[in-house]
C-alpha cells in the first residue's frame, strides 16, 4: 500500500470514528435532554412495603397508608377520620384513582373538599418519601387527560343540577313515566343540599300536636287580629283567611296544642321576606309562588317520605324560621340518598362531572343542553319535552355577589360562603342568554352562625332558635336569637372581629349519645381544633374565651331570668327554651357568611321560565336557589328544602306533561 493511500485510509478512519463519536454523543444528548416529565418518572423506584401519615384535614387527622411494590404505588387505604363523609369520600375516591391510574402526585385538589383534599395529597407524599421515591418527579408527571369522542344523547327530559332540586325533578318526572338524563358538574351529587342541615318548614297537625302553645305564640296570634288585611300587600285574601283561623283557634277553647296552618306560614314567609334595599326599592315574595309552596309542604313531606326520607317527629324552630313547624333530619344528606336511589331505580340516568354550558334553542324552545366533561369531551343532550335547570344559586361567586348585591353595605370578595364551590350562578347565566327574567337578584342572605375559618355550617354545637343564647367577645348577648337571619347577621357584623360566641348546656347543646353534633362531627375533635370551647363551669368557660371571668356569668344569669319571666326586656325575644344552668357548659364561636341567594331566574307556579313579558320559554323549567321571587329579600330558616323538593318536584312533573 502506497503512501498516499495509507493517508487516506487513515483519514476515512478518523472520519468514521468522528462521526461515530457525534453520534453517540448526540444519542446521549438527546436521550438526557428529552422531558424529564417520563425518562424520570418511568424510573422511579420505591422501597417495597407499606408506609403510614397522618395529616391534618378539616375536622381533625387522616391518617392514610400507601403500599409500594418497586416501581409502582400499589394500594391507598384511608383510615378513620372526622372529615365529613359526603363531602370527603368522592373527593378521597377521585384522588386515588388519578394517583394509582396515573402514577402521579400531579393531581389536583377537588373543589368543595379542599382540606380534605390536601390532608390525602399531603399524607401520600409523605408516604413516597418513607419509601425512597422521587416525590419531585411524581408531582411532575402529568396523567393526561385526553378528551373522548363526542358524546350524544336524547331523553325526554334533561335536569342540569345534582343537589336536592335536581333530584326531585328527574324522580317526580320519573314517576310520571318520562325518560330522565341528570347532569352535574360536581364529582358527587348533592349541591348545597348534602351541606345543609336539612331543616324542612311545613304545617304538620300529626307532629306538632306534641308542641305545647305557650304565652309568646299566642300573644302573636292574638296580635294579627288587631291587623288589617290591607297592611299585607298581595298577602291580604290569605291574611283574612288566617284571622278567620285564629278566631276559631281561640273560641274553641283548646289553646294548649300549638296552632299553625299553611296560611299563617305564607304570612310569616311575606314578613320574613318583605325587605327595602339600599336604593329604597322594596321586595315582597310573589303572592302565587309563595302560597304555592306553603299549600304543598305537608304533601311533599309525605311525598318524601314515600321516596325513603326519615323525619325525626319532634318539632322545632330552625334559627330564622319564626315559628315551631321545623321538621328534622340528621343532615342534607338524608334527602340526597334516597332521592338518588329513586331516581336511578325508576331510569334516571346520573352523568357525573359534566358541566352544562349552553341552552340548545329551536323555534323558541328550549330543547337540549351543550356541555363538557372535566376532560374536555364534549357533551350534547336533546330533550324531547324539556330542561330542568336546578343549579343552585350563586353564593360561590363573589363577583356576581358583588355585582349584584344592593342589600348589604358591603359585600367583600373574601367573605366566605356556606355553599359548594359549584354554586357559580351557571344557570341564571344560561337562563338569561335564552332570554329569561330575573328578579330579586340583588338580595343575598347571610347566615349569622357560620364557622369563622371555613364558613361552613358545621363545626358547632347549638339547638333551636328559641335555645340559642349569642354572646360578643365582651360576654353580652346583642340581638332577639328568634329573629330573621339578615338581622341577626347584622348584628353580628357590628360585633368586634364580627365574631360571636354560641354558648349552650349540657341540655340545648344538641350532642348525641355518641358525642356527635347533629352534623356527626365527633366533639371532642372539635374541642381540640377550638371549634368549639366546652368547660364545667361558666367562669371556666369564659376565660378560655378570654373574658372577664364574671361577665359571661352575670349574662346567662340575666337571661335565664327572661325566662322565669318570659320577658327579654333588652331585646324582645318571647319564644324561649329552657334555662342554661347544667354543665357542661359550650362556646362556638361564629361569623356571618355568605348563605343563600335570593334571586334568579323567574318561574310560575308550574316551574316554567319567564320571559320579560312573564310568558313562559317553551320547555324551559327551573327550580331550587336558582330561581328567585318566592323568598323576597330574606328566606325563612327551613324554607329552603321546603322550596327544593316542592318546586323540584312541580318541575319534573310539569315537564314530563309537555306535549
Amino acid at each position: 500500500m502506497s503512501k498516499k493511500q495509507l493517508r487516506t485510509l487513515i483519514s476515512m478512519i478518523l472520519v468514521l470514528f468522528i462521526l461515530v463519536f457525534a453520534a453517540g454523543c448526540g444519542q446521549k444528548d438527546t436521550e438526557n435532554s428529552g422531558s424529564k416529565d417520563t425518562s424520570t418518572t418511568s424510573e422511579i423506584t420505591f422501597e417495597p412495603g407499606t408506609y403510614s401519615s397522618t395529616q391534618k384535614g378539616n375536622f381533625g387527622d387522616v391518617p392514610v397508608t400507601v403500599t409500594f411494590s418497586e416501581k409502582e404505588i400499589t394500594k391507598i387505604e384511608i383510615g378513620d377520620n372526622q372529615e365529613t363523609p359526603d363531602i370527603s369520600g368522592p373527593a378521597f375516591d377521585k384522588i386515588m384513582d388519578e394517583i394509582m391510574n396515573g402514577q402521579t402526585l400531579k393531581v389536583d385538589t377537588v373543589s368543595g373538599a379542599t382540606n380534605s383534599s390536601n390532608a390525602l395529597l399531603t399524607a401520600v407524599e409523605d408516604c413516597v418519601k418513607q419509601a425512597g421515591g422521587d416525590v419531585t418527579a411524581l408531582k411532575e408527571k402529568s396523567s393526561e387527560k385526553k378528551a373522548g369522542e363526542p358524546i350524544e344523547k336524547t331523553a325526554d327530559i334533561v335536569v342540569i343540577g345534582g343537589g336536592g332540586a335536581g333530584l326531585a325533578a328527574a324522580t317526580s318526572a320519573a314517576e310520571d313515566g318520562a325518560s330522565v338524563i341528570l347532569i352535574e358538574k360536581g364529582v358527587a351529587l348533592g349541591g348545597n343540599t348534602i351541606r345543609a342541615g336539612g331543616a324542612f318548614n311545613s304545617y304538620d297537625p300529626d307532629r306538632q300536636k306534641s308542641v305545647e302553645m305557650n304565652d309568646a305564640l299566642l300573644n302573636e296570634l292574638k296580635g294579627y287580629l288587631d291587623d288589617e288585611p290591607s297592611e299585607y300587600g298581595d298577602f291580604a285574601p290569605t291574611f283574612e283567611v288566617l284571622k278567620t283561623q285564629i278566631k276559631e283557634y281561640l273560641e274553641s277553647g283548646n289553646t294548649t296544642v300549638l296552632f299553625d296552618s299553611p296560611e299563617l306560614h305564607a304570612i310569616h314567609t311575606y314578613i320574613g321576606g318583605k325587605r327595602t334595599d339600599l336604593n329604597g326599592n322594596e321586595i315582597t315574595s310573589d303572592y302565587d309562588l309563595a302560597t304555592t309552596l306553603t299549600n304543598n309542604t305537608l304533601a311533599t313531606i309525605k311525598w318524601s317520605e314515600e321516596v325513603g326520607v326519615k323525619y325525626s317527629p319532634n318539632i322545632n324552630t330552625v334559627l330564622g324560621a319564626l315559628w315551631p313547624r321545623t321538621h328534622n333530619v340528621p343532615t342534607g344528606v338524608a334527602y340526597i340518598q334516597p332521592f338518588e336511589a329513586k331516581a336511578v331505580e325508576l331510569g334516571t340516568e346520573i352523568m357525573l362531572e359534566t358541566k352544562a354550558e349552553e341552552l340548545i334553542m329551536k323555534d323558541g324552545k328550549v330543547v337540549g343542553v351543550k356541555g363538557s366533561k372535566t376532560d374536555g369531551t364534549p357533551v350534547t343532550l336533546m330533550a324531547n319535552k324539556g330542561v330542568v335547570v336546578a343549579t343552585g344559586g350563586f353564593g360561590a361567586n363573589p363577583e356576581m355577589r358583588q355585582e349584584y348585591n344592593t342589600y348589604w353595605p358591603e359585600m367583600p370578595l373574601t367573605m366566605k360562603t356556606t355553599n359548594t364551590p359549584d354554586a357559580t350562578g351557571d344557570g341564571i347565566v344560561m337562563g338569561e342568554k335564552v332570554g329569561a327574567q330575573l328578579v330579586g337578584m340583588g338580595f343575598i342572605q347571610l347566615m349569622p352562625s357560620s364557622h369563622p375559618e371555613s364558613g361552613a355550617l358545621s363545626g358547632g354545637v347549638w339547638g333551636s332558635a328559641e335555645t340559642q343564647v349569642f354572646v360578643n367577645s365582651d360576654g353580652k348577648r346583642f340581638v332577639n336569637e328568634y329573629a330573621e337571619r339578615d338581622v341577626l347577621a347584622s348584628a353580628a357584623l357590628e360585633q368586634e372581629d364580627q365574631l360571636f360566641y354560641i354558648i349552650c348546656d349540657a341540655n340545648t347543646a344538641g350532642i348525641s349519645p355518641e358525642g356527635k353534633n347533629g352534623w356527626g362531627d365527633d366533639i371532642e375533635t372539635l374541642i381540640k381544633n377550638k371549634s368549639i370551647y366546652k368547660a364545667d363551669t361558666l367562669e371556666d368557660l369564659a376565660l378560655q374565651l378570654g373574658m372577664e371571668k364574671d361577665a359571661l356569668v352575670n349574662e346567662i344569669a340575666k337571661y335565664n331570668g327572661y325566662i322565669e319571666n318570659k320577658n327579654d326586656p333588652d331585646f324582645g325575644k318571647a319564644n324561649f327554651g329552657p334555662k342554661l344552668e347544667t354543665g357542661p357548659f359550650y362556646a362556638t364561636p361564629r361569623s356571618p357568611s355568605v348563605h343563600h341567594t335570593m334571586g334568579g331566574l323567574a318561574i310560575d307556579t308550574s316551574a316554567r321560565v319567564l320571559n320579560a313579558e312573564n310568558q313562559p320559554i317553551p320547555g324551559l323549567y327551573a327550580a331550587g336557589e336558582v330561581t328567585g321571587g318566592i323568598h323576597a329579600g330574606n328566606r325563612l330558616g327551613g324554607n329552603a328544602i321546603a322550596d327544593i323538593l316542592t318546586y323540584g318536584k312541580i318541575a319534573g312533573q310539569s315537564a314530563a306533561a309537555e306535549k
